[in-house]
């Protein structure tokens, strides 16, 4: 996904190529190439989303067996900078002079000096654009509650974020630092904020970067989170404290003034510790700032909040992915011990399932292939008709369990004529019964075999019978002249045979 997330970066937002590429783990130079050529084919990211990531891939990889450029001492050209009358495109000319067959070009030269030169250790106040980041990070000092039981201290952690350009706080407690608990505790903070900041600025514990370092890679799961409210993930870097001054403030200040003021109070769950932690937080946030007198809730209501990007119709929800390397020949694929349906075509080819509170999801390619209801029932099957070959399809439908999920997809009347004929002790013996119901659907039609159900139940008579002579009787009037009102009388229908 790092080219896609490249793409939808470069596309949606104002970041720099090097912002993108921190955030994305590719280098600068190769977003600066997939901008350039996204310019110059005039890519919209709404045409763009909608292919695979593969297929973004294949739009920008450079062909293999391109030899690599001869890049100079990099340390070397900064150092030779600093010196009076000396100019990059000097250098450039002398170094084009050695090695002229596979030199770097003088703006590629230029870039990577410019990604060169940002390693470097330096001090600088930073500014920040209203809306552009939050950073966050999780507090040292843990608070706790009292297990009611046995009255043991139950310690939490205490999640702290904060809008760089307005300073505006939020504190959440989770009952740990682990992925869904760290997914949560951004749900709420966004939440609380009313919208997304460009950029995300995570210190780097695991729940956030998996491998940490100029080209960090993102957790997954923090990554969808980014990619669902259109947000960058930029952990702060290694060793620059500078990178996340604000959160490291925030954390301390939050630690003297809600911490502090919690100590003589008494909690007994996580939430009632989330309440008292909420109060005290709107009164920080109403509290005037040395620096100008105004409060953070102020500033927020000033400068960020306007800027920050609308939240998404629905909040984030964390899920488990599960890798399947092999679709089975029953393209049935267990998750937690269930085993659900994928579209039989997969067979053979590798798909990976997300496991929600109340669903799951197949993935192949990226794309969503299937959806089912999440069951608990360990070794049991989800079937979806569609994603079995015909064959299997049929025989699945001539059992009363098959039959049943036909009656539902034809209609509520069908439905319940087919379970009064199932609900009889032995359901084999409803089966004959039900297969010529399907037969009349395939002969004229499931809507005309709804209304001739329904109307069977309004004159009291459910019975096959009285469904054949309904349709008879609509056949012929369609054929004839046009009647005020079509009915069949309890009368015509006495003495039918039942089902």
């Amino acid at each position: 996904m790092q080219v896609f997330d490249t793409l939808r970066l470069v596309l949606t937002t104002p970041l720099t190529d090097a912002e993108v590429a921190r955030s994305t783990g590719l280098s600068p130079a190769t977003v600066r190439r997939y901008r350039r050529l996204a310019d110059q084919r005039e890519m919209v990211w709404g045409d763009v989303s909608q292919k695979t990531p593969s297929a973004i891939r294949g739009l920008f990889n450079r062909k293999a067996g391109r030899p690599a450029k001869a890049v100079p001492d990099l340390q070397l050209l900064h150092d030779r900078l600093q010196e009076k009358g000396v100019t990059l495109h000097r250098l450039w000319a002398e170094y084009v002079a050695e090695t002229p067959d596979d030199a770097l070009s003088y703006t590629q030269l230029a870039a990577k000096l410019q990604a060169f030169r940002a390693t470097l250790p330096e001090s600088m106040r930073q500014s920040h654009p209203p809306g552009e980041r939050a950073s966050v990070d999780y507090s040292g000092e843990r608070p706790f509650y009292f297990n009611v039981t046995t009255q043991e201290k139950v310690f939490v952690e205490l999640f702290v974020g904060v809008l760089n350009s307005s300073s505006l706080i939020f504190a959440t407690c989770t009952p740990s630092q682990k992925v869904p608990d760290f997914i949560e505790a951004h749900v709420r903070m966004l939440a609380y904020f009313g919208g997304a900041p460009m950029v995300l600025v995570p210190d780097n514990l695991k729940s956030a970067v998996v491998r940490a370092g100029k080209r960090p890679v993102i957790q997954r799961s923090y990554a969808e989170l980014a990619r669902h409210y259109g947000c960058a993930v930029m952990p702060a870097r290694p060793y620059r404290p500078q990178d996340k001054a604000v959160a490291e403030v925030s954390v301390k200040l939050v630690q003297q003034d809600i911490l502090v003021s919690l100590r003589s109070q008494r909690f007994y769950s996580i939430d009632d510790l989330n309440e008292a932690v909420a109060r005290e937080l709107e009164v920080l946030n109403a509290r005037p700032m040395k620096k100008d007198g105004r409060s953070r809730r102020k500033r927020f209501e000033l400068l960020d909040k306007l800027a920050l990007r609308p939240l998404p119709m629905e909040p984030y929800e964390y899920a488990e992915w599960v890798p399947v390397p092999t679709v089975p020949k029953d393209y049935h694929i267990s998750v937690q011990g269930h085993f659900y349906s994928v579209p039989h075509r997969l067979i053979g080819q590798s798909v990976e399932a997300r496991v929600l509170r109340d669903r799951v999801e197949m993935f192949h390619d990226q794309r969503l292939v299937a959806s089912h209801t999440r069951s608990s029932e360990v070794g049991n099957h989800t079937t979806t008709p569609s994603h079995q070959p015909e064959a299997h399809r049929a025989q699945a439908e001539r059992s009363p369990e098959g039959m049943r999920l036909w009656a539902k997809r034809a209609g509520p009347a069908v439905l319940r004529l087919v379970v009064a004929q199932l609900d009889q002790g032995q359901p084999f013996l409803g089966m004959p019964a039900c297969e010529e119901l399907k037969a009349l659907a395939g002969k004229h039609g499931t809507v005309a075999l709804e209304r001739a159900c329904q109307n069977a139940f309004d004159l009291r008579t459910p019975t096959l019978t009285t469904v054949k002579r309904v349709l008879a009787e609509a056949a012929t009037n369609a054929k004839g002249p046009p009647r005020s009102r079509f009915t069949v009388s309890a009368k015509q229908l006495r003495g039918g045979a039942s089902c």
